[in-house]
């Protein structure tokens, strides 16, 4: 477990992770922000700033995601643990856990976000003139996180020094990759959601049945299909290494923990008797930094297939903010 005996700043730069801190947020906030995220994954409702499912930047549709995001006792913290004046919340992202599911395997990211977890390509953020770490992620669950049921976050201290060698495999065998087997209760449920591609996170399964006569195959046969449609996509993972120490963070529901990308990180698998997890990450960078460029060329698409035309980014701390962003 993570002490806070450290300030969050010595936190931060000598192990890559500083907290968990308390919830700063009304537990009814939570509770109905719980509630939105659990309704939008059930029903697998489509993003209305990228006219298809996603479980990316709902700050951008919800008063309470951003009021969160954006609270000035977060953001204090935030300053305070990364030294920056100037930062902005540019995307945030949905992680649910079944029970059941898999754990997230290791993984660090070089602040690029370039889609490499599903075979993308697109650098989102360019930072301008900064070699240092420009971007730093907030894990806000919306549920009890506990090392008994699982789905507790995992860093190893120290990590976010080193870059850790990596390869491309086919996307089943990338520790990133959840089976969605243990989320589908039928036949039906199936190519519904791999019509709305809310089977595999970040990937367009929408025609991946087109071709496939669906009534004579079987639930394990269809996903047999999606597995090697999968496969045609290559994914980027961690080399095996020694892993040693390790730090956990457990926290009741609206706890939050800090970390740099570059930090290695995984979340544990979940036990058949959890209840269902629900968290937030959120991403900040530094102000100078541009982020999608190719938002208004004419492929305005990022690493994982989103148009992010209307993308917007939000102003949490200083002025003097990269022009060329488009803001809230």
């Amino acid at each position: 477990m993570i002490e806070q005996s450290d300030s969050l700043a010595s936190a931060l730069t000598s192990r890559g992770v500083a907290g968990p801190l308390p919830r700063f947020a009304p537990l009814e906030t939570i509770e109905r922000t719980r509630s939105f995220l659990k309704a939008v994954i059930d029903g697998q409702t489509p993003h209305p700033l990228y006219g298809r499912y996603s479980l990316r930047d709902w700050h951008l549709c919800s008063d309470d995601i951003l009021g969160l995001l954006t609270a000035p006792e977060l953001i204090e913290s935030l300053r305070q643990a990364t030294g920056a004046e100037r930062l902005t919340l540019w995307r945030s992202k949905i992680f649910e856990k079944y029970p059941g599911d898999g754990p997230i395997d290791w993984h660090q990211e070089y602040g690029y976000f370039d889609g490499e977890e599903v075979g993308g390509h697109r650098p989102s953020l360019y930072p301008l003139g900064q070699e240092s770490p420009w971007n730093w992620t907030v894990w806000l669950p919306l549920t009890d996180v506990t090392e008994t049921h699982g789905g507790v976050m995992e860093f190893v201290p120290g990590s976010h020094v080193v870059r850790y060698p990596t390869r491309m495999v086919p996307l089943t065998q990338s520790g990133l990759f959840l089976d969605p087997e243990n989320r589908i209760d039928d036949r039906a449920e199936l190519l519904q959601r791999a019509r709305t591609s809310s089977l595999v996170e970040d990937l367009d399964t929408s025609a991946v049945f087109d071709e496939v006569d669906v009534e004579r195959l079987t639930v394990d046969e269809l996903l047999d299909v999606l597995r090697v449609h999968c496969d045609g996509v290559h994914a980027v993972v961690t080399d095996p290494f020694e892993v040693g120490e390790t730090l956990t963070a457990p926290m009741a529901a609206g706890g939050y923990v800090m970390f740099s990308e570059r930090t290695m990180h995984r979340s544990r698998g979940s036990s058949r008797d959890a209840q269902m997890r629900i968290a937030i990450s959120a991403r900040y960078t530094l102000g100078s930094t541009w982020v999608y460029p190719q938002r208004t060329t004419a492929s305005p698409i990022d690493g994982v297939n989103l148009d992010i035309s209307n993308h917007e980014c939000v102003a949490v701390l200083g002025s003097d903010l990269n022009p060329m962003n488009r803001y809230r």
